[in-house]
C-alpha cells in the first residue's frame, strides 16, 4: 500500500454529486436551527450546562480512540482530580482544547499556528502518544489501521513532504472558500480532508472532531460552542472510518456527505431531548429548592450544580460568594429532600445531582 495522493481544495462539483445528500442537508440545517433555538429559550442561562455538555463529548471523542472512562467519572473527576489516570487526562485535554478554541476564535480566524496549538493542548501531560511531537507537523510517515489480528494497515496518509502544503490549501480553504456549499457540507469536507492529510503523529482524530464545532462557530451555524457530534459518530464508527476511506479509493464524497449530515441530525435530535429534559428537571428542583430555602443564594446552588453534576461544600465555596457553613447547610437540606445524594465519606463528601446524570448517560 503506498501514501494516498491527497487532492487539494476545492472538490470537482461532479465528485460531490449533491442529489445524494440534498435532502438530508435540508433536515441537517432545519434541527439544528431548532436546536439553537432551544438553546436561546432556556430558563437556565447555557454557561451552567455547557461546560457538562463539553464534558459529554470530550468523553465521547475519547471513547473514539479507545479511551476507557465514564460520564461519572469524568464528572468527579472535576471535584476529587486522578493525575495518574490517563483515560482521564485524554477527556481533559479534549475539554480545555475545546475552550481554548473557542476563547482564540471570538477574535481570530482558524490559522497553522491555531491548529498546532490547539495539538498542543490535546497532548499534554500523561496521554497516549505524550513521547511524539507535538505541536508541529508530521516529518515521519504515519499509518492508520491495526484494526485485526494480523495488524493490517487500513490507511497510508500522504507523504510528510506533503502535509505542510495540504494544510495550508485547507486553511485557505477554511477561511476563503471559492464555492457556493452550504456550511454542513463544507464542515464534513474540512474534517474529512484533516483526517486524510493527518498532519500530526498522534492526536488527528481528536483535532478533526474538535474542529467541527469550531468551525461551524466561525460560520454563525450555532451561536454558541454548544453542539457536539462524536457521539453520534462514535454510534456508527465502523461506517464512519469506512466512507472515509471511501473518498480516498473511490472520491464517494455525496455519500460521506450524506452519512455525516445525518449523524448531524441524530445529534440535533438527541441534544433537543437532552435540553428539554434539562429545561423540565431545572424547574422543578428550582422550585422545590426555594420552598425548601428562604434564600436567593439557592439559586446559585441549583444553577451550580448544571455546570458540577457532582459537587462539594468546597466546589460550591469556590464558585459563589457563600460561606462554607451556609454551603454544607444548603447541600445538607438539598440532600435530606432527595435532590442530591451524598456519598458516605466522613469528611470532604461528594453530593451527586442523579436527576442531571440520568439525562447524561443517556
Amino acid at each position: 500500500m503506498k501514501p494516498f495522493e491527497s487532492k487539494m481544495l476545492p472538490i470537482a462539483k461532479n465528485e460531490l454529486k449533491s442529489e445524494i445528500y440534498t435532502e438530508s442537508l435540508i433536515d441537517a440545517t432545519a434541527r439544528l436551527e431548532v436546536y439553537k433555538e432551544k438553546l436561546k429559550d432556556s430558563k437556565l442561562d447555557t454557561r451552567w450546562f455547557l461546560p457538562t455538555l463539553q464534558q459529554k463529548e470530550a468523553l465521547a471523542s475519547a471513547v473514539l480512540e479507545g479511551t476507557q472512562a465514564t460520564i461519572d467519572g469524568v464528572l468527579i473527576n472535576q471535584v476529587v482530580p486522578n493525575e495518574k489516570d490517563k483515560n482521564l487526562a485524554e477527556v481533559i485535554n479534549y475539554f480545555n482544547a475545546s475552550e481554548a478554541g473557542y476563547n482564540i476564535l471570538r477574535s481570530k480566524c482558524i490559522t497553522i499556528d491555531f491548529i498546532k496549538d490547539i495539538h498542543k493542548i490535546l497532548m499534554r501531560g500523561n496521554v497516549r502518544g505524550k513521547n511524539l511531537p507535538i505541536g508541529a507537523f508530521r516529518k515521519e510517515q504515519n499509518y492508520i489501521g491495526k484494526v485485526n489480528a494480523k495488524n493490517a494497515i487500513s490507511y497510508i496518509p500522504p507523504i510528510p513532504e506533503k502535509v505542510d502544503s495540504l494544510m495550508e490549501n485547507l486553511v485557505e480553504y477554511i477561511n476563503q472558500p471559492q464555492d457556493n456549499l452550504r456550511p454542513l457540507v463544507r464542515t464534513a469536507i474540512i474534517h474529512a480532508q484533516l483526517e486524510t492529510i493527518h498532519p500530526f503523529m498522534d492526536g488527528n482524530g481528536r483535532l478533526g472532531r474538535i474542529f467541527i464545532p469550531l468551525y461551524l462557530y466561525t460560520q454563525q451555524q450555532i451561536s454558541e460552542p454548544c453542539f457536539f457530534i462524536s457521539e453520534a459518530l462514535e454510534r456508527d464508527k465502523f461506517m464512519y472510518y469506512s466512507l472515509l476511506n471511501e473518498i480516498r479509493t473511490h472520491n464517494r464524497w455525496g455519500e460521506w456527505i450524506d452519512f455525516f449530515l445525518k449523524a448531524v441530525l441524530t445529534q440535533c435530535e438527541k441534544y433537543i431531548d437532552l435540553v428539554s429534559k434539562i429545561n423540565v428537571l431545572y424547574n422543578s428542583d428550582l422550585k422545590h429548592a426555594k420552598e425548601l430555602v428562604k434564600n436567593n443564594k439557592i439559586v446559585d446552588v441549583i444553577n451550580l450544580m448544571y455546570k458540577f453534576p457532582v459537587i462539594t461544600a468546597k466546589i460550591l465555596t469556590e464558585n459563589t460568594d457563600i460561606p462554607q457553613a451556609s454551603a454544607i447547610r444548603y447541600l445538607n437540606i438539598l440532600t435530606e429532600n432527595k435532590i442530591l445524594f451524598v456519598d458516605e465519606k466522613s469528611r470532604n463528601r461528594n453530593f451527586y445531582y442523579y436527576g442531571l446524570l440520568n439525562i447524561l448517560r443517556i
